[in-house]
């Protein structure tokens, strides 16, 4: 069997990726042109001169003409071991010709796919053995959240006919909250992405890291077209109003029970109480922060393949007693399966599965799915190879 790698164009491409199994989001031709600061080189993969796969490479450029390959989620193809051998000959080639000191393959492998509740049922072991047969260097798996370039834990919901019935009763009980408290969602795309980079900061700053600018979410509402953005909003003057009307009816019906009806009555002082702490928090949040209507969460989905990615989501910290990104996460999803996709990818988590973005994630009932981590290929002088990357891992650390 004769193997090639040849450059191909967007067309050919996207035309081929997508009638692919496994084509992920990382592997599209766009992506080169989301990742800044890396030069995008796409190939058509072919046996006997017939196209059965795809590899995006992104290329790093290094000091003294000496460059970095980065594969992330591909190539997209068959794993099997003339397939990955073939593959692996060409991927040298065209590393030798960019001076490539190694290659970092991020391939999209499952090792398991568990629910909370269920022990992982590992496989696939055949396919990462073919890789390391072909000449990869299998890197130790880890459960570290940022201990690879993405994420080896995610958590993927099927989203098709998706209700809020598949959530758990703390998912359900915060969209619910969320939706009696007056927030109101908002699904739009490029028009509203200045107010989502504000809620994104404000996230960035609530936990002390560096996340994405407007221009790169811009970038991502323009190059995925599809892409949408889904945003809550409030108006704590308006909500105010409707909370001191409920209140006065509640009085009032309290006021016309008879003295025998104490189930009732007992359930009025319920709803009374719960009013009353809901307008002492409103006339709190209207002193701070005023009463005209505002935006307080806010996520990005970007649907390739089969699959939406929930990529970004922000929130202001300050009206969380909203519960807004229950909702947002929940439309986020809904609209998902309503736009004809099957998953929802909700993004990385830790593999120890005991954070807190594991906590909230795990209310929408996912899938964890776990892949095989990443591989190096050594292309280059050993002692290079040792020193880059031994740099390349200090800068991951840092």
């Amino acid at each position: 069997m004769n193997y090639e790698l040849k450059h191909i164009s967007e067309e050919e491409f996207s035309l081929a990726h997508h009638r692919l199994e496994q084509a992920t989001i990382l592997q599209s031709y766009q992506w080169g042109e989301i990742k800044t600061g890396w030069q995008s080189l796409p190939f058509g993969f072919y046996a006997n001169q017939k196209l059965i796969g795809t590899v995006l490479i992104l290329k790093k450029q290094l000091p003294l003409r000496q460059s970095f390959f980065y594969i992330p989620k591909g190539p997209i193809m068959a794993y099997e071991k003339e397939t990955v051998t073939g593959f692996v000959k060409e991927l040298k080639r065209i590393a030798k010709e960019h001076h490539a000191v190694f290659v970092r393959l991020d391939p999209p492998i499952l090792r398991s796919a568990f629910k909370m509740d269920e022990k992982p049922v590992i496989s696939n072991q055949g396919k990462v053995q073919n890789l390391v047969d072909a000449g990869f260097e299998h890197e130790p798996l880890t459960l570290d959240l940022h201990a690879t370039i993405q994420p080896r834990f995610q958590a993927v919901v099927e989203c098709k006919e998706y209700q809020l019935q598949r959530l758990t009763k703390k998912g359900r009980q915060g969209v619910q909250t969320a939706k009696k408290r007056g927030v109101e969602l908002e699904m739009c795309g490029v028009e509203k992405v200045a107010i989502f980079a504000e809620l994104m900061k404000k996230t960035a700053e609530r936990k002390g890291i560096s996340l994405r600018n407007e221009a790169y979410f811009r970038k991502l509402l323009t190059v995925y077209p599809d892409s949408f953005l889904i945003v809550g909003k409030i108006n704590p003057g308006k909500r105010r109003q409707a909370v001191q009307r409920l209140l006065a009816e509640n009085q009032q019906a309290i006021a016309n029970l008879a003295e025998n009806q104490t189930k009732k009555k007992n359930k009025l002082v319920e709803t009374k109480h719960s009013l009353e702490k809901e307008l002492a928090q409103l006339e709190q949040d209207i002193t701070i922060h005023g009463e005209k209507e505002r935006y307080i969460s806010g996520t990005l989905t970007v649907p390739y393949g089969d699959t939406c990615e929930l990529l970004y989501a922000g929130m202001d910290e300050a009206f969380k007693h909203y519960m807004p990104a229950y909702y947002t996460w929940y439309e986020s999803i809904v609209q998902a399966g309503k736009k004809g996709y099957s998953y929802c990818n909700l993004g990385g988590i830790d593999g120890h599965l005991n954070d807190g973005l594991i906590q909230f994630k795990k209310n929408f009932q996912p899938l964890i799915c776990e892949y095989s981590g990443e591989f190096n290929l050594r292309t280059s002088n050993w002692l290079i190879y040792k020193a880059v990357k031994k740099a390349y891992q200090v800068k991951m650390r840092g």
